[in-house]
């Protein structure tokens, strides 16, 4: 039940209302229907059920979340190819850094064969990124064609 500040303050704002009409039960006899509105609440992401119901009930924006299990290991893959890709462009910077600072001819040429060897580090990575990228998105029209 809602307390007196709270009553006032809802009363100021709205006028008088009964007594407990800020406090509602819902029972949903139907164990369908029970398990129809669990799902669509943990589809929601909302963070409280009241929160769901008033969004429901007040015909409010209605989002659900879903997740696509078959895309996971897709973006397990991408997002390892991704901090490959960091690391890699991480050396590159150092590698450039070092070239700008040093004056040996000899480490000049270690340090451009090098950046020779991380680019094409970086592009064998951009093709597995390419290649990942295709087989997934054949695989998921594969997938949604009719039969």
């Amino acid at each position: 039940m809602a307390s007196d500040k709270s009553r006032e303050r809802v009363a100021k704002k709205y006028g008088d209302m009964p007594d407990k009409w800020d406090d509602w039960h819902v029972r949903l006899p139907n164990p369908k229907e029970q398990l129809r509105v669990i799902d669509l609440y943990h589809k929601s992401g909302s963070k409280s059920k009241s929160e769901f119901v008033r969004a429901r009930l007040l015909g409010e924006h209605f989002k659900v979340i879903t997740v696509d299990k078959s895309a996971v290991e897709y973006y397990r893959k991408l997002s390892e190819l991704t901090a490959q890709v960091h690391k890699i462009g991480v050396n590159y910077n150092q590698v450039v850094r070092l070239l700008h600072i040093t004056e040996r001819e000899r480490t000049t040429q270690a340090l451009l064969q090098e950046l020779i060897r991380l680019t094409k580090e970086h592009t064998a990575l951009q093709e597995q990124t390419v290649c990942l990228t295709i087989d997934y998105r054949e695989r998921d029209d594969k997938c949604s064609a009719p039969l």
